[in-house]
């Protein structure tokens, strides 16, 4: 039978207590054979099989208090923990009963070497006795708690192996009060397994030992040779106190593993109720991560669920408008990534259309900045060809006029040439009469004139060719005369020419600088032109960048949309929450 149903028997809500009282058959040989051969079911079911009698409901509570209140799950959780803590203690209390077994036989063996009594020199055969004593009561309980520390007969054992370790060691020191000690120490250290009932056994032992060696033994127990009963009842009353000094804590600590066994059943099976509320859960979690929202929410009875459930459903429903809002918004932003390509598709064209005509007119103007320059460096030669037509001309004019100035002087000399022409032809004409005269004498001087007659006709010829000389000179002076006249009058109509050049070319270098000005001004406007046409061309290559860039960013947006509208399509909601979304 389920070692749940002993305790069953205790807890009145679970069994009617009203069956008749029977005696219970209880011996300590039942209770180790089965702690021997049914190591697995509590102690409390081993030491008092099923009955449904009251006497076992109390004793089991008093000895096995932890498990009062505590039903079928809670006591299987606690049997395991305590099953744990069994096998540490038992493990523990193997190497202590060896330690004590060593101690044992060096105490019977070296420091006693002598009898007992002390009256003789030979090794008593009671300090073999108590070394092998010793040496079994460490061995077999040794053995016990290492091989089988989850046992629950070896706690007893234990129990039994510290108490006699302890009439040993008494026995050993021929009773010395201080060895007494370990009396209480052992019981201190037998209530680390939390059981009553190995107090219990510890103690029973230790008291029929001293009951039985304080009457019949005193000195083996007391060092004394007269019955000390006054001195086992002190003794007792002192292990008595520590006794329910040390049930105190046990009690107290087995209270609480028991709550702390009832609390972790509670959480376990709460955690249970959670998964199970989970595992109802679940599959709309995943319907909802598969994108379907038109999953119902199941009821679930746990309390600590039902928000979650209720949160859920919200959340569903919330979900679901949402969705439908979503899918409203992303058809719109499919709608406008479209317009938005279209128009960045239609302003690219534009803007390439402005930057063809922009090109063009940068063309145009960086042609007409140079027939500008071409014109102002023609403007400038001739600027410069009119300064030294003028500087020509006015040395021209002075020359004319040194010219015309020398013409007169040279009319002047001719005038003083026809004026001492005139002189030597009236002195020809003269001579010639003189001649005229001396052939006349000389003819009338007859033969003594002839020589002077010859000298008078050579005279007469002679100023006869210096009359025809003079004639032709006086008419090459008159022609030469004629000559530098027309000269003159060529020069002053020359210098007047000159004259008239120089003011024409003085007029053209004015207006060759207006023109140079005024081609420096277009220069410096097409230059301004220029710059604000470099200006202009990098903002259409922003524009243009910006139109690309604008371009670029619809077809993104419009991919975006087109897989915002897949996603979208991965959902399924109800109906109502579009329409609600319209209203």
């Amino acid at each position: 039978m389920a070692p749940i149903q002993v305790l069953a028997f205790c807890n009145p809500f679970f069994t009617n207590l009203t069956a008749p009282i029977q005696p219970i058959p209880f011996s300590a040989a039942h209770c180790a054979k089965n702690t021997l051969t049914k190591p697995d079911i509590p102690r409390s079911t081993n030491c008092f099989p099923p009955n449904p009698a009251r006497n076992d409901c109390m004793l089991s509570a008093i000895l096995f208090p932890q498990y009062n209140g505590l039903d079928r799950e809670e006591s299987e959780v606690l049997r395991q923990q305590e099953l744990v803590t069994d096998a540490r203690t038992n493990r523990l209390f193997a190497v202590l009963m060896l330690l004590q077994a060593c101690a044992a036989f060096g105490l019977s063996v070296v420091v006693t070497p002598q009898t007992w009594a002390g009256t003789a020199s030979s090794t008593h055969p009671h300090v073999w006795g108590s070394a092998i004593l010793g040496v079994l009561l460490g061995v077999i309980p040794a053995y016990l708690g290492w091989y089988h520390s989850r046992n629950s007969l070896t706690r007893y054992v234990m129990a039994i192996s510290q108490a006699c370790f302890s009439a040993l060691f008494i026995h050993i020191s021929g009773g010395r009060t201080e060895v007494h000690f370990h009396v209480f120490a052992s019981l201190a250290f037998l209530s680390l397994y939390r059981d009553p009932l190995v107090l219990l056994i510890a103690t029973v032992i230790t008291a029929a030992d001293h009951l039985v060696r304080g009457i019949f033994w005193p000195y083996s127990i007391f060092g004394l040779s007269d019955p000390a009963l006054l001195l086992v009842l002190e003794h007792a009353s002192w292990v008595v106190i520590e006794d329910a000094v040390l049930l105190v804590g046990i009690y107290a600590s087995l209270r609480e593993a028991a709550t702390r066994c009832r609390e972790q059943v509670a959480h376990r099976r709460q955690h249970q109720e959670l998964n199970q509320a989970i595992d109802q859960l679940r599959p709309v979690f995943d319907r909802a991560a598969q994108g379907d929202l038109t999953v119902d929410i199941p009821e679930v009875r746990d309390q600590h669920v039902k928000s979650l459930q209720t949160d859920l459903d919200r959340t569903i429903r919330s979900w679901n408008r949402v969705i439908a809002t979503f899918s409203q918004s992303v058809e719109g932003v499919t709608t406008s990534s479209s317009h938005l390509h279209s128009s960045s598709t239609n302003l690219s064209q534009g803007i390439q259309v402005q930057c063809d005509s922009l090109n063009a007119i940068v063309s145009e103007v960086e042609s007409l900045h140079q027939s500008i320059q071409a014109i102002r460096e023609n403007v400038s030669h001739a600027e410069s060809a009119a300064d030294a037509a003028n500087t020509i001309a006015h040395q021209s004019e002075q020359s004319l006029a040194e010219s015309e100035s020398s013409m007169k002087i040279i009319e002047e000399s001719a005038d003083q040439m026809m004026a001492t022409v005139s002189t030597i032809q009236e002195l020809a004409k003269k001579t010639n009469m003189l001649a005229l005269n001396a052939s006349i004498e000389a003819a009338r001087s007859g033969e003594a004139g002839r020589g002077f007659a010859v000298v008078a006709q050579q005279v007469k010829e002679l100023a006869g060719h210096c009359d025809k000389n003079i004639t032709l000179v006086t008419q090459m002076i008159q022609q030469t005369r004629q000559h530098i006249q027309t000269g003159v009058e060529k020069s002053s109509r020359t210098t007047n020419q000159f004259k008239e050049v120089c003011a024409a070319v003085a007029s053209i270098n004015t207006q060759t600088s207006g023109i140079v000005a005024l081609t420096q001004g277009q220069v410096e406007s097409a230059e301004r032109l220029q710059t604000q046409i470099t200006n202009l061309k990098q903002i259409h290559q922003a524009t243009q960048q910006n139109g690309d860039q604008l371009s670029n960013e619809g077809d993104i947006l419009a991919s975006l949309a087109q897989e915002l509208r897949e996603c979208v399509h991965q959902f399924k909601f109800h109906a109502e929450a579009r329409e609600a979304h319209h209203e």
